[in-house]
């Protein structure tokens, strides 16, 4: 049960509760109080972000991955984007995951800041979701859609895979942090020396708005991609990445340029996915 503040209570109810599909995927309401801001939902009693700290297998992993993928495809044909796709808004029942007797059940959670986006519309002008999890475009408060939750889905299958979360705020982010460099620019040098290349880059500087400036400091952490002080490197040269196919993957769900990037629906018609079971 939750309690909303009246803003999003109402956006909720007018805008994505009647358009979300009915779907083991997606966690909806099932029942609230009348006249009060209140929504009551089904117990799930585990989030991916604690549950890949244990020691669940590859298989199970995956599972859970793709289930969060089917559950932003359902909600993208329904053009509606989550916005704040990240490992704590996938909840489940994990009671036997450990000894693999049982799949897990899996929701997305967390439609109330959801948005309904039908072509050709987009936000702008906000900054959405988690820091950690965010799209590049997101930090210069540029066009949100679709493309911004497979981008964080991207991540998503970084932490679950290698558990990493490749924006979070560690040692390296505070050095340079403490050196007077902002939060966001840190972030954006990651992504950019992680994910980077000279045509995606170019596509990402039509999202991020018509300020000069923006694309400036976008080409200047081109320049810096491979600079000494952080010594970031692009995905597909990690030594621990062994698995191509899965590099293959993230190439397409993190790339800098929306354009680029994945669909949900064809990112779950990619090798990695293809032939993992359901949950």
């Amino acid at each position: 049960m939750a309690i909303y503040p009246p803003t999003i209570f109402s956006a909720f109810k007018e805008n994505i509760r009647h358009r979300l599909p009915i779907s083991p995927r997606i966690r909806v309401p099932v029942d609230g109080i009348p006249g009060q801001r209140v929504l009551v939902y089904q117990y799930l009693k585990d989030d991916f972000l604690d549950l890949v700290k244990n020691p669940i297998t590859l298989q199970v992993r995956k599972q859970i991955l793709k289930a969060t993928l089917q559950g932003i495809a359902e909600l993208h044909d329904r053009d509606i984007v989550h916005l704040d796709s990240k490992p704590d808004n996938i909840l489940n029942n994990s009671h036997n995951i450990e000894t693999n007797t049982a799949t897990p059940h899996v929701q997305i959670s967390d439609l109330e800041n959801a948005a309904y986006l039908p072509s050709p519309t987009c936000i702008v002008g906000m900054l959405a979701g988690n820091d950690n999890w965010c799209s590049p475009e997101r930090h210069f408060k540029g066009e949100l859609d679709k493309p911004t939750d497979l981008y964080s889905f991207g991540l998503v299958c970084i932490y679950a895979i290698l558990n990493r979360i490749i924006l979070a705020p560690d040692a390296d982010f505070h050095k340079h942090v403490a050196a007077g460099v902002y939060p966001a620019f840190v972030r954006l040098q990651r992504q950019v020396s992680i994910f980077g290349d000279k045509k995606v880059l170019i596509g990402l500087m039509k999202y991020v708005g018509d300020e000069e400036t923006n694309c400036e400091l976008l080409g200047n952490f081109w320049e810096d991609r491979r600079g000494k002080v952080h010594g970031y490197r692009l995905f597909e040269e990690w030594p621990d990445v062994q698995d191509v196919v899965f590099k293959d993957a993230i190439k397409s769900l993190c790339s800098l340029d929306p354009a680029r990037r994945f669909t949900a629906r064809e990112a779950l018609g990619h090798e990695w996915f293809v032939g993992v079971e359901g949950v």
